[in-house]
């Protein structure tokens, strides 16, 4: 089974059909988090997500949108956007645990242990922490730095961003898992 993991969309639609049409085929797509922009919200994002089946959780972002922290703009896009678009983020857990392919996945959006203030960072020290956890793969974003590490049997992966690059390298990215090899790799494509 193929997993496509794409975070930090940060509602831009563009970025993610481009990441979308580059991504080779896939069983199960997942974001971790920030598919909107917390004073932005983009109903062709959710839309996208939603169409494609998607499994999301929210993001820091979603938190301040959904969390009460602007009540103001909540209404707002209440009035503006279809329910089920709201819905389908606003139903978004924090974290999720899957099995897909025989493989035990969490999904969070900065950290397991943080999972909306941390951020991790290739080479991070905490990463060693990770290898007590009891999952095959553990992804999140928050970031925006794509990266694939192992800490013991758990893969480490942050899948960057489609559409905010925070690296040296100015291309879009997203991940592909495979659950039979264990093993995934970042995918870079251009933005413009």
């Amino acid at each position: 089974m193929r997993i496509g993991i794409v975070s930090d969309i940060h509602a831009d639609a563009a970025a993610l059909r481009r990441a979308l049409e580059d991504m080779p085929s896939t069983d199960m797509l997942l974001c971790p988090g920030d598919a909107i922009s917390e004073y932005r919200f983009c109903a062709d994002t959710v839309e996208l997500l939603r169409r494609a089946g998607v499994v999301c959780i929210q993001g820091n972002h979603e938190l301040v949108l959904f969390g009460g922290r602007n009540p103001a703009y909540l209404q707002k896009c209440r009035d503006t956007f279809a329910a089920e678009s709201l819905d389908f983020l606003a139903q978004a857990p924090l974290r999720r645990e899957l099995e897909c392919g025989g493989a035990r996945i969490l999904m969070v959006h900065a950290s397991p242990w943080e999972p909306h203030d941390e951020y991790i960072y290739p080479g991070s020290a905490r990463l060693k922490q990770f290898a007590d956890l009891s999952y095959d793969l553990v992804c999140f974003g928050h970031t925006h730095v794509p990266f694939v590490e192992r800490a013991g049997s758990v893969l480490v992966v942050n899948p960057g961003s489609p559409s905010q690059p925070r690296d040296r390298d100015r291309r879009g990215a997203y991940a592909i898992f495979d659950t039979e090899t264990r093993q995934a790799a970042i995918h870079r494509f251009c933005l413009s």
